[in-house]
């Protein structure tokens, strides 16, 4: 869920441009080059008009730049948005000033507001100056946003670099967790009396488990079909320790050119299923594997284990999804569907 903005900056921009014009006509008039009810007819009939105008101009331009940078970014056509901008900025002036004339009609009021003849202005001045202002308007708001994306920009790289931090950190975490360790080392253990030829295949799975943790300790993302050959060995010493208990279909095609994911996210997924519900030889937990659409989902029955024998801090998940938050607009969902616990992980365009 993105962080709601502070709009209220953009008040400020109406407020200036109160200050530029106050600022020029208190010196005339202290000069008496204005009269007084001249300054006083200004300020209480169309200084409020000028601010209203001007400030549902700036909350328009600001809409409206948001979803331009989103469908019209400057990087992707420099002179196109140039124009867009400009002619959002003309549409904008031509409409206030027809706005003006025919909400109000052409009494006195509004006609020295149009022709400026209260100060002996030429008439061209009754377009110029609203496009000027408008214009101005835009600049300000077009360098603001491009200092927030910027400094976004900063924030996310600095929030990435702790996320790498804590996901070497995990991995070496995970390579010395005494349970994984020992559970694996119990497995093999046992299948060496039993089968040496299945125990020296666990021995290369094992290995290959612990090799890919070290090799993608520092990375974001992952390409998809790296990440399946992992998960490859990962369920082959699942299945040695669980036998018939777990039942794992992995509809995957290793072939899926131009996808990235973050590393691990189909372990922490699969480990969760396995970590929260029962697994038996009499109700063997089943986990589906496979592609839909742009996504990757893991699906299992829903067969809860007592809450008093899980120790879980629900981390896993809400790591998973903040590494999203910080590499794409993409989301994986989690929850229940009739008796399926389903698992939805975005797949990444490279």
């Amino acid at each position: 869920m993105k962080k709601k903005k502070n709009l209220m900056w953009l008040f400020f921009l109406p407020l200036t441009v109160f200050c530029i014009i106050l600022i020029p006509m208190s010196t005339l008039a202290i000069s008496g080059y204005i009269s007084e009810n001249k300054i006083r007819h200004f300020l209480t009939e169309m200084l409020p008009m000028i601010l209203f105008f001007s400030t549902l101009a700036v909350f328009t331009y600001y809409f409206a730049i948001e979803k331009l940078n989103k469908i019209l970014p400057w990087k992707k056509n420099l002179l196109l948005r140039g124009l867009v901008d400009f002619l959002l900025v003309l549409g904008m002036t031509s409409l206030i000033m027809w706005f003006m004339h025919y909400a109000f009609g052409s009494d006195t009021f509004v006609q020295r507001f149009i022709a400026l003849k209260e100060f002996d202005a030429p008439v061209e001045g009754m377009f110029a100056l609203p496009l000027i202002e408008n214009i101005l308007f835009v600049v300000a708001i077009e360098a603001i946003e491009v200092i927030n994306e910027r400094n976004e920009l900063e924030l996310n790289l600095e929030r990435m670099e702790k996320a790498q931090l804590q996901t070497k950190y995990s991995a070496l975490k995970n390579q010395l967790d005494n349970h994984f360790l020992f559970n694996n080392l119990s497995v093999l253990s046992s299948l060496i009396y039993e089968d040496i030829e299945k125990s020296d295949q666990f021995i290369q799975e094992f290995a290959k488990v612990y090799r890919y943790v070290l090799t993608i300790s520092e990375d974001v993302l992952v390409p998809v079909e790296q990440e399946l050959d992992f998960i490859d060995a990962y369920l082959f010493l699942l299945k040695i320790r669980f036998e018939e208990g777990l039942i794992i279909k992995n509809e995957l095609d290793n072939d899926i050119p131009e996808k990235l994911i973050p590393p691990l996210s189909l372990q922490v997924l699969i480990e969760n299923a396995i970590k929260h519900n029962q697994i038996s030889k009499r109700n063997p937990l089943e986990i589906r594997v496979y592609q839909e659409n742009d996504q990757i989902i893991v699906s299992n029955n829903y067969q809860l284990r007592d809450a008093k024998e899980i120790e879980s801090t629900h981390t896993g998940l809400k790591n998973l999804t903040e590494k999203y938050k910080l590499i794409s607009d993409l989301t994986p969902r989690f929850g229940v569907k009739e008796d399926q616990y389903i698992a939805e992980l975005p797949l990444i365009n490279q």
